[in-house]
């Protein structure tokens, strides 16, 4: 079963390599129109050809349907370009993302509460909650659904809920400087009330497009 975070590492990849083939050869040049025009048809080649797995066809559609409203402005090689950067500094030689830990996620804890976050991780959370932060950023995981998501080796092997009520960017950005991506439910309303939900998975192999961080170079 092809995985759709290697999948779509792999599309971006390709995407940029063809695009700066097609620069070295003089079929394209190096400017934002042009970029945009020949990454917009290559988008359209590759669906109409089946090139990659059917795990990222909804992906390539939503670029393809951007690039036709927007132009331009779909920025397709900037999100191309931070996507493979992203994935590139999680990713090893064999393809495999960070092994999420019980250590990883402590690490990971602390970095928040240095910037002053609240981290709530032991109680559960099995029902629509309050939770008061005094005005604080606030983290919120709950400790059931975290133990059943760690197996017996302490490994994460179950999609975990973060509930999160902050500056997200800060929290993807720290996230990311652990080797964790982030996979957004919702910006507000969750179980825990005022905080949105954004999901770990295992591997980071996400079914979908991750939050990216600021800069990929931490």
């Amino acid at each position: 079963m092809t995985i759709f975070f290697n999948e779509i590492y792999n599309v971006v990849s390709s995407g940029l390599t063809a695009l700066q083939e097609a620069q070295a050869t003089g079929k394209a040049q190096k400017n934002p129109v042009s970029e945009s025009i020949f990454l917009s048809a290559w988008v359209t080649k590759v669906l109409k050809q089946h090139s990659f797995d059917r795990c990222v066809v909804k992906t390539l559609q939503e670029w393809q349907q951007q690039s036709r409203t927007m132009g331009k402005n779909a920025q397709l090689k900037l999100h191309f370009s931070r996507l493979a950067e992203t994935y590139a500094n999680v990713t090893n030689d064999q393809g495999q993302s960070t092994v999420i830990t019980p250590a990883a996620m402590a690490t990971f804890y602390t970095a928040l509460e240095q910037q002053d976050w609240l981290v709530t991780n032991e109680y559960e959370v099995n029902r629509k909650v309050s939770h008061h932060t005094d005005g604080k950023a606030s983290l919120v995981v709950c400790s059931a659904q975290y133990a059943e998501s760690m197996n017996e080796n302490g490994e994460l092997v179950k999609p975990l809920s973060l509930y999160v009520r902050g500056n997200t960017q800060q929290f993807i950005d720290i996230a990311y400087q652990h080797g964790i991506l982030l996979y957004k439910i919702t910006d507000y309303k969750s179980k825990v009330k005022f905080h949105g939900e954004y999901i770990i998975y295992p591997m980071n192999a996400g079914g979908h497009l991750p939050e990216l961080p600021t800069a990929t170079n931490s």
